[in-house]
């Protein structure tokens, strides 16, 4: 898998373009089209939003569903955005604004800023404004700050799924509410890997998103790699090639 989509790697990844694409790729196929909830680990068991799989026909007949992406820049937020937008699910996406086109490239329908104190409020308006079904949220960052959104989301919205990357929140979950945890090693992924990923990523409907930032080559690079990363890094996946 990794050398075949080596040729689509653009002018700077290589394999560790590919690596991550694969990883990307189940963890978004797992949090979007598992249609019964499994085990996770130890009392958390995996979301189950049973939404259709990305299909290649331009345009694609309508889901009919809305689903909210919050940290839509982050790797597996930018592939499901993309994966739920070639299954014609309108994404409303929650992302920085420097970030705001990457996302846009993705195929979100609308995206929010959240630092935006009103982004709560904006995110029920922009669902409800798309007059289809909401499904719930996928969220890509996992923290109690974003949980206390996520679930005033879901509440103002009547209640859905909530798929996380961490444990979902255990707390003052409204009983409307599905968590479910990700895990990203599956068999729902395998059509989508077998029917979709590689001629999408050759007709350019399947993007390698967010782009690698390459560090330097060799183990010496790793220290500086780990610093970048606790400075804080976005809309990228820092690379150290070996």
């Amino acid at each position: 898998m990794l050398g075949s989509l080596d040729q689509y790697r653009g002018p700077v990844g290589k394999h560790h373009q590919g690596a991550w694409l694969v990883a990307a790729i189940e963890a978004a196929t797992c949090a979007l089209s598992v249609k019964e909830p499994g085990p996770c680990m130890p009392g958390v068991s995996t979301p189950a939003l049973n939404l259709p799989y990305p299909n290649l026909q331009t345009p694609a007949p309508s889901a009919g569903k809305t689903l909210v992406v919050y940290g839509a820049s982050l790797s597996a937020a930018s592939m499901t955005t993309q994966i739920a937008a070639a299954a014609e699910i309108i994404v409303v996406a929650i992302a920085g604004a420097h970030n705001h086109d990457m996302v846009k490239r993705c195929g979100a329908a609308q995206i929010l800023d959240h630092k935006d104190s009103g982004v709560v409020k904006k995110v029920i308006d922009a669902v409800k404004a798309s007059q289809s079904n909401f499904v719930g949220i996928f969220d890509a960052i996992s923290t109690p700050e974003t949980y206390a959104k996520d679930l005033a989301i879901l509440e103002k919205l009547g209640g859905g799924h909530l798929a996380c990357v961490h444990p979902p929140p255990a707390d003052n979950v409204p009983s409307n509410v599905q968590t479910g945890m990700i895990f990203a090693v599956n068999d729902v992924a395998t059509p989508v890997f077998r029917d979709f990923v590689t001629p999408a990523l050759q007709s350019g409907q399947l993007k390698c998103l967010p782009p690698p930032t390459i560090v330097g080559r060799g183990l010496e690079h790793v220290n500086e790699a780990l610093k970048k990363v606790k400075a804080g890094v976005s809309a990228t996946k820092l690379v150290v090639e070996l």
